[in-house]
């Protein structure tokens, strides 16, 4: 029994030692995270969770590591573990269902976002993801409800103001879509897409001078979206009754092998036709990112 108890003794310091160097680990893992030293965080959260792998929040910030490194089905192991350990974070919902709309698993997304928002149903991100999987899989009033919470919750979200403005936009409420957009861009200059958006909106009010204003603005800062400003702001020319500039617009994206394009080119531009026949009609692209 002494023996017994002497060994138990040694031990205690050992294991001592090694959850404190665990939570060193975690804590270098976390800071070398924020700095977005992902390489020297990811060192860290591994020795974090080889020291003790039941480590409370280790493998969730090995999988948000992961996740930021594009290393969706380690994030994926790495979340699924840390749910064994603690069923009760809402974060690591948040996380696993970021990667599931990322990979247009909507179903899985859905269900991680609603246990996200039943755990901590103040946290803006879970209802915000919620929409995003409810936006992709077509559900505009569904994503609607949830973005209006999430702005509810934090008005100074500008990813969540700009897709409450296109959801409202393809509900054909143009002008509250077009007032949040402006919103969300004057939070961050910089959103994906959102300037593209609300250039859109303006085309579909038929505000077309001041929807070329905005197209030229993007392509003249040689936007990722200034091909598609090309080809709005040519559909703007067109409804302004001014071939000559439409047709500009028009060929330069044609010669990108655009088919919409190379169509209204051939059947319009290259001939004395003073409609388009058969006008395409233009598809809108995605404009989720995570």
């Amino acid at each position: 029994m002494i023996r017994h108890l002497l060994t138990i003794a040694l031990m205690m310091p050992l294991f001592a030692w090694g959850q404190n160097e665990g939570l060193y680990h975690l804590a270098e893992a976390r800071k070398a995270y924020t700095a977005n030293e992902l390489d020297l965080a990811l060192a860290h959260a591994d020795s974090a969770v080889s020291l003790d792998n039941k480590l409370p929040g280790a493998l969730k910030l090995r999988g948000d590591i992961k996740q930021r490194q594009a290393n969706y089905h380690g994030a994926l192991v790495d979340y699924t573990k840390a749910e064994r350990v603690d069923d009760t974070d809402a974060r690591l919902y948040v996380s696993r269902s970021a990667i599931y709309i990322t990979e247009g698993r909507l179903k899985e997304a859905t269900r991680d976002a609603s246990k996200a928002i039943k755990l901590a149903p103040e946290d803006p991100d879970g209802y915000y993801n919620r929409a995003c999987a409810h936006y992709l899989g077509q559900n505009n009033e569904g994503a609607l409800r949830d973005l209006e919470r999430a702005v509810a919750l934090n008005d100074r979200n500008g990813e969540a103001l700009f897709l409450r403005g296109v959801v409202k936009g393809e509900l054909y409420k143009e002008e509250d879509g077009l007032a949040d957009i402006d919103a969300a861009l004057a939070l961050d200059p910089n959103i994906a897409g959102a300037a593209m958006s609300a250039a859109v909106l303006l085309f579909e009010l038929e505000r077309y001078e001041e929807a070329i204003t905005r197209f030229t603005a993007l392509i003249k800062a040689d936007s990722p979206d200034a091909l598609e400003a090309h080809y709005y702001r040519a559909d703007c020319y067109y409804n302004l009754g001014n071939k000559v500039r439409a047709c500009a617009d028009w060929t330069i994206v044609a010669e990108t092998g655009d088919k919409d394009a190379q169509f209204i080119v051939g059947n319009y531009c290259m001939t004395d036709e003073e409609k388009i026949p058969k006008k395409p009609v233009r598809s809108r692209k995605t404009v989720i990112e995570f």
